[in-house]
C-alpha cells in the first residue's frame, strides 16, 4: 500500500523531529531519512536508464546515465565517508 504525498511529508517531518530530539532508539527515523535520500539519488539513474533503453541506446543518454550513476555513488560515499570509483565522465556537465 502506497502512502499519500501528505503521509510521506508527515512521516519525514516526524523523522526529522525524532532525530533532532535524539529519540530514535530503533533507528527508524534514521532509516526513513536515509532511504528518502537514497531514492532521490537513484531517480536520475532510473530516468536516464529508461531513456537510454527506450530511445535506441543513444550515446548522449548513455553519457547522462553514467553521470547519474556516478553522482548516486558519490552521494552514497559522501554519507559513508568513503571514496568511489569515477568512470571519467564527471568533469564535464
Amino acid at each position: 500500500m502506497k502512502p499519500t504525498p501528505e503521509q510521506i511529508r508527515s512521516a519525514l517531518a516526524a523523522a526529522e523531529a525524532m532525530r533532532e530530539r535524539g529519540e530514535d532508539p530503533d533507528a527508524l527515523a534514521l532509516t526513513l531519512l536515509y532511504l528518502k535520500r537514497h531514492c532521490e539519488r537513484l531517480e536520475p539513474v532510473f530516468l536516464h536508464a529508461e531513456r537510454f533503453v527506450g530511445f535506441g541506446q543513444d550515446e548522449g543518454e548513455h553519457r547522462q546515465l553514467v553521470r547519474a550513476i556516478e553522482a548516486a555513488r558519490r552521494g552514497e560515499a559522501k554519507e559513508a565517508g568513503a571514496d568511489t570509483q569515477d568512470f571519467g565522465l564527471t568533469s564535464s556537465a
